[in-house]
């Protein structure tokens, strides 16, 4: 039987906070959802589980013993040996696999031109060929078309062994999983069900503690008044002590005053017996606040910079549009400054190579264009880094502001060696947040994050009153914030109104 065991494991990078603290569970066969926010640890623990990373402490081991895990990363840069072996294979699986994803061996040899969604069903398609007994999967569908997609979920759901899946795709996490892992500050939890079922049973336990932490707040404040009220009455006393002592002294009533004497003692010690009783309860109530967590909000409404443009006209490209110095297509567009055009079509047919264009073309200042790439390469995320480290502090706390309201720990971001293709994405947008800008053209923005960051980015999108040029295949998202739709086929461009 196909399983993953992680017994007390514990993980952390040199220079960064604790990502894996202490997590035991067991997978066996059937497909697992890993879902958390971007920068939390999904890939680690992928990366654990295949032995490509070893534990600070406790273990992983899996069944099978001997048999090899398949990883298959977020990145599609390289044509890997095992692709090129899928692709030389004449066996009827690898035949097989290679018609239900319809792609084609001549496409190995102009691998730097095949879309990043062509390169992720090659991936796949090279992995499952394979037929591991442990398989790990980190964002399968980013860059895919609808098509795309479809053929390679089909693929999936004949998959017999253990495999973990991280997506950010809930139909995918719904309509292939039995089980959801959960990451959030350095743990690990196992649910049963798909996403939107572990989603519910999560977030009606964080409403329970939500409703556990403010009673036990309100107990508190309760505790702090009556204590307040407590040491107001102690200086009542002591003030009309000392104006009964004053009294006495001046009519020389000694028994009296030491009547009044013995009242103040004893109401002293009951006061203190108050006292303590009160702060013993304060201590009970501040270690239940403690052992009762909260989930932390990131929550926050972003939104892009914009600034009128001058002039109606924007961008405008005439002639062959280019994939690697190949011609595809002819067109003859433009953009006006209040145009929302999605650009929507196959893997392959050509929209990152239009957007390349309109870009080159665009008469539009740098620094009143933001252009977000569709694949983030370890050496952009690395730039970017190295661009937000480069900012004076005042203009580094706005970008991270941005990056906690999109989701992520500014705290654990700046403290990790190398941020996640997620957290990469998140920081470009944020220091492109902040810019007023006429333009954005976006190339499939929504790769790599998470969905309460895609939300947020939704509703930017909405209030943005700029020029918008988009490609995604987040259907639900183009709908939202396009009016007009570019359609490139296999035969050129159609413009849909």
């Amino acid at each position: 039987m196909s399983a993953i065991h992680f017994s007390h494991v514990s993980f952390s990078y040199s220079s960064a906070l604790p990502i894996i603290s202490d997590a035991t569970f067991d997978l066996g066969p059937g497909w697992c959802g890993l879902v958390g926010a971007n920068g939390v640890g999904k890939s680690t623990l992928l990366a654990l589980a295949a032995d490509e990373l070893a534990p600070d402490t406790g273990s992983v081991w899996r069944e099978p013993a001997g048999s090899p895990p398949v990883l298959v990363s977020q990145r599609v840069e390289n044509c890997s040996a095992a692709i090129q072996h899928f692709g030389a294979a004449l066996t009827r699986d690898a035949v097989r696999m290679r018609a239900r994803l319809r792609i084609h061996v001549e496409q190995l040899d102009r691998w730097s031109t095949l879309s990043p969604g062509e390169r992720k069903c090659w991936q796949v398609g090279a992995a499952l060929v394979s037929r591991p007994d442990v398989l790990l999967l980190d964002e399968p569908t980013n860059h895919l078309d609808a098509r795309g997609r479809d053929l390679l979920v089909e693929s999936l759901h004949d998959f017999d062994g253990c495999g973990v899946i991280v997506s950010h795709d809930r139909t995918l996490l719904n309509d292939l999983t039995t089980r959801t892992l959960e990451m959030a500050r350095a743990t690990v939890e196992v649910w049963n069900g798909p996403y939107d079922t572990a989603r519910a049973a999560w977030k009606s336990r964080a409403t329970q503690r939500q409703t556990q932490y403010e009673t036990l707040r309100a107990q508190e404040r309760k505790l702090r008044r009556r204590l307040d009220i407590q040491h107001r009455k102690s200086v009542q006393k002591d003030a009309q002590r000392q104006r009964t002592r004053r009294a006495a002294v001046k009519r020389d009533l000694d028994a009296r005053g030491s009547s009044a004497s013995y009242r103040h003692e004893r109401g002293q010690k009951t006061g203190a017996k108050t006292v303590s009783n009160i702060k013993n309860s304060l201590q009970s109530v501040a270690e239940s606040i403690a052992d009762s967590p909260v989930d932390e909000d990131r929550s926050g409404v972003i939104g892009f910079g914009f600034e009128p443009a001058p002039k109606e006209l924007l961008a405008r490209y005439h002639g062959p549009v280019l994939a690697g110095g190949t011609p595809l297509f002819s067109v003859d567009v433009s953009v006006g400054r209040s145009d929302r055009i999605r650009i929507a079509g196959d893997n392959g047919v050509g929209k990152t190579s239009l957007l390349t264009h309109l870009v080159a073309t665009a008469s539009v200042p740098k620094n009143r264009l933001l252009y977000l790439e569709q694949e983030t390469s370890a050496n952009q995320a690395c730039r970017w880094m190295e661009e937000l480290e480069a900012l004076d502090p005042a203009a580094m706390g706005h970008v991270m502001s941005l990056v906690s309201r999109l989701g992520s720990d500014p705290a654990a971001l700046l403290a990790s060696d190398q941020p996640s293709p997620g957290e990469a994405r998140k920081i470009a947008l944020a220091m492109g947040l902040g810019t007023p800008t006429w333009m954005l053209i976006l190339d499939e923005p929504t790769n790599h994050l998470d969905l309460p960051a895609i939300e947020r980015l939704e509703a930017a999108l909405l209030d943005y009153r700029g020029a918008l040029l988009l490609v995604s295949h987040d259907e639900r998202l183009a709908a939202r914030v396009t009016s007009a739709t570019w359609t490139i086929t296999q035969t050129g461009l159609a413009l849909v109104n």
